[in-house]
């Protein structure tokens, strides 16, 4: 497994699978880790909580207290007599005030002093302190338009001198009076004044408990103003107010109480808040976050070593799973590579993982397998070909039973039982077919032809074709027995396919269809009968559908030749001249000898032709380019029809009489030039294809026809040659996977240096860059 850079797969998976089991640890450990968080300050939350919950419960005890003791000093009768008395009578006061002030303070310590106000004698009267003391919250209430809050507590500094020094004394007043509806000005009032250093030394020894954790409780009147004694931090004091209303206006849907973090000189600080509603006071604790979270970060390492421990445990339980899950794949691989024939695809595989290797054999192996079944089916193709050409090129004897698995094999779709005919198709001016188009060309002509015609025919016969690879393809078709009508519906058939393949392809075909045997070993005869059959096109003409039955009279016809009265009459024609009556009798001696079998008609033919050139010269007359005895026999032997026949014919006679024609040397060797193009189109190949060798077959001096030829086409026999030869290299060069010594030898060339000089000459470029960069055109 070197190639894959010491098992790149399996490295990746562990390293994968460790990473996984890592990131799962540490998520659950961060979950954990910020769920204990959120746990700690809920928790530290309420233990906050029950702290203010402890001095709500003495504040609210305190109040209670108080207002129950005021709304008793209200209706006690010293206190009243004091309070609505008319005239003053001190030593009564005094003794009211001292008798109020023992049953009070002995009953309830926490109480500083009292001050009752009477109207009437607008005196203010005090027990505790100075008798006379001038209270300000009794100027507050009767000099300004508002009344005060009854029966709540109201935090004041009522100062106290000791030593000729004034000092601060912290109070609760408690007020409580009476009004009229004609008056709102009270006529009496007491105000009791509670001693605060209970409540705020309560809330110092929680301070002090708390200190060395930074914990502080603050207590806030109705007014916004902090119940402080002078030892609180006074910046965090203002902020905190603010914070406070900020995060009240911020959540109007927040409960009486709840937390809140700020940071205050640049550390974090838990603010949980309460209010006590009797009072009308709030209760603030403020506690450093750094405090809260000090067991959570013991609990911070414990995860930390706990994740630690968790990757050595995911590096061991990676490997091992890594291990069961690599196994196979990596034995996979290694019988991979042990079976692989070559080396290419390890080479291609380089650098990368063992699943990419696999993936790249597999895309190989595809390629290979889909490349066996192209060729498996070319196979099945060619046994195909194979066997249906031993049914038509010898008497087959094989039995039913055996030929069924053969047939099924090769996909042949001919019954096994019944009858067969074969029907040949010729395709017409095979000659002009062959110089018309490439070899490629020709191919998928005769495939489509094949195609055509046995799908049509398939519509009702079932039938193979088969590319004779001549100037014919084959159909062996299938006819039911009780098929009575077979005959005039295959000839149907095959008329409609001679129509589609004609309009698509610009090529016409001759069919010939045989007649029926039993059995597959009679199918030989049955392509002789079509073959011979086929000949009759020279009378019928292209296109044209030949059976038996159209034949009858034809083949049955006893006369082996035309007339002797009208070879007669054509030599009178010749010897007087009557062109107009030439024409006659040659078109009544083409349609006697288009009655008789092929074979007389073709000497009939020849004969006829024979003779009007010896009744041409015996007239003094020249004969014409075309009734040549030189060109003659090659020109009636090379047409497929008896119509182009009397058409050479005619023309020629007509020629011979036509002086202008006669004398005029261009119409003679503009057959010879004809004929000459035509040889080495047809023999290029040939590497002794050469001037003297074409004018020796054609009993011409070389010169002569050196000169015939340049004079007609400006152009010498050489150079032809060397066209068409160069003309075809070009077309294998592109059309065929040949090599350029392949494609030289081909052409009929036998020096190749001599071939690389003419092609660059004529096309520019070397014989490989015309190849490339025409299959780049066809390409783009």
């Amino acid at each position: 497994m070197k190639r894959f850079g010491a098992k790149a797969y399996y490295i990746k998976m562990l390293l994968w699978i460790g990473v996984a089991i890592l990131l799962i640890v540490v998520v659950l450990s961060a979950v954990v880790y910020f769920n204990a968080r959120k746990l700690l300050v809920k928790n530290e939350y309420a233990s906050n909580q029950k702290i203010l919950y402890q001095v709500k419960y003495n504040m609210e005890f305190m109040d209670q207290s108080i207002a129950s003791l005021c709304q008793s000093l209200y209706l006690n009768s010293d206190v009243a007599a004091v309070m609505y008395a008319r005239q003053e009578n001190m030593v009564e006061v005094a003794n009211r005030l001292n008798k109020v002030t023992s049953a009070v303070t002995s009953a309830n310590p926490y109480i500083h002093s009292l001050t009752i106000y009477n109207r009437n004698l607008d005196q203010t009267y005090n027990a505790g302190r100075p008798l006379f003391f001038e209270d300000k919250l009794l100027s507050a209430l009767y000099d300004s338009d508002r009344l005060l809050p009854q029966m709540k507590p109201i935090f004041r500094n009522i100062e106290k001198l000791v030593n000729g020094k004034t000092e601060p004394e912290y109070v609760f007043s408690y007020v409580m009076y009476e009004t009229s509806a004609d008056d709102l000005k009270p006529d009496g009032v007491i105000i009791v004044n509670v001693r605060s250093k209970w409540l705020l030394d309560n809330i110092n020894q929680i301070n002090m408990i708390d200190e060395r954790k930074g914990d502080s409780i603050f207590i806030m009147d109705q007014a916004g103003e902090y119940l402080d004694d002078g030892t609180g931090d006074r910046e965090i004091m203002q902020r905190l107010k603010g914070d406070l209303a900020a995060y009240r206006a911020a959540h109007p849907e927040a409960d009486a109480e709840g937390f809140f973090q700020r940071k205050y000189g640049g550390k974090p600080y838990l603010i949980t808040y309460t209010n006590v509603d009797d009072a009308g006071m709030t209760l603030l604790k403020t506690q450093p976050v750094l405090e809260v979270y000090r067991s959570i970060d013991r609990l911070r390492t414990s995860i930390l070593l706990i994740t630690l421990i968790a990757l050595l445990l995911a590096l061991g339980v990676s490997i091992l799973i890594s291990r069961t899950i690599y196994r196979p794949i990596g034995n996979l691989v290694n019988v991979v590579r042990q079976n692989r024939p070559g080396r290419s695809v390890e080479t291609e595989a380089e650098g990368v993982d063992e699943i990419s290797y696999l993936n790249t054999v597999y895309q190989k192996s595809m390629e290979e397998l889909h490349i066996f079944y192209q060729e498996k089916d070319r196979y099945k193709d060619v046994i195909k070909h194979y066997w249906l050409s031993r049914l038509l090129a010898e008497r087959f004897s094989i039995p039913a039973a055996e030929l069924a698995p053969l047939f099924e094999e090769t996909r042949i779709a001919l019954p096994l039982s019944g009858a067969y005919a074969v029907c040949l198709l010729k395709i017409d001016n095979y000659k002009e077919f062959q110089q018309r188009f490439s070899a490629k060309d020709k191919e998928t002509i005769r495939f489509a032809l094949i195609n055509i015609a046995s799908e049509i025919v398939a519509v009702k016969y079932a039938n193979e074709g088969i590319d004779m690879k001549e100037d014919h393809v084959l159909l062996i078709v299938g006819v039911p027995e009780t098929d009575a009508g077979w005959l005039d519906g295959l000839a149907a058939y095959l008329a409609e396919a001679q129509d589609h393949f004609s309009r698509f392809f610009k090529v016409t075909f001759t069919a010939s269809i045989s007649g029926k045997t039993e059995t597959l070993g009679g199918l030989h005869a049955l392509y002789t009968q079509a073959m011979d059959q086929s000949m009759y096109r020279l009378q019928l003409g292209h296109g044209s559908v030949i059976t038996q039955e159209r034949l009858r009279g034809r083949a049955d016809n006893k006369k082996t030749t035309y007339s002797k009265e009208l070879e007669t009459w054509l030599m009178e024609t010749i010897k007087s001249g009557n062109v107009s009556a030439m024409k006659d009798v040659l078109a009544s001696l083409f349609e006697e000898i288009a009655a008789l079998n092929y074979h007389n008609a073709l000497i009939s033919i020849l004969r006829l032709a024979d003779a009007a050139i010896e009744a041409l010269e015996k007239a003094k007359v020249t004969p014409a380019p075309s009734l040549q005895k030189v060109s003659i026999g090659r020109h009636v032997l090379e047409k497929e029809t008896m119509a182009e026949i009397e058409r050479i014919v005619w023309g020629g006679l007509r020629d011979s009489f036509n002086k202008e024609t006669a004398e005029d040397t261009d119409a003679l060797n503009y057959f010879v030039v004809d004929a000459v193009t035509e040889y080495v189109h047809r023999n290029y190949q040939d590497p002794g294809l050469s001037l003297s060798s074409i004018a020796s077959m054609m009993k011409i001096s070389t010169r002569s026809l050196s000169k015939i030829y340049k004079d007609a086409t400006q152009l010498s026999i050489a150079d032809l040659i060397n066209g068409v030869r160069l003309t075809k290299a070009a077309e294998l060069l592109i059309q065929e996977d040949l090599s350029v010594y392949e494609v030289v030898q081909k052409v009929g060339i036998t020096n190749e240096t001599y071939f690389f000089s003419l092609f660059k000459k004529k096309y520019k470029m070397t014989p490989k860059e015309y190849a490339l960069q025409r299959k780049a055109n066809q390409i783009n």
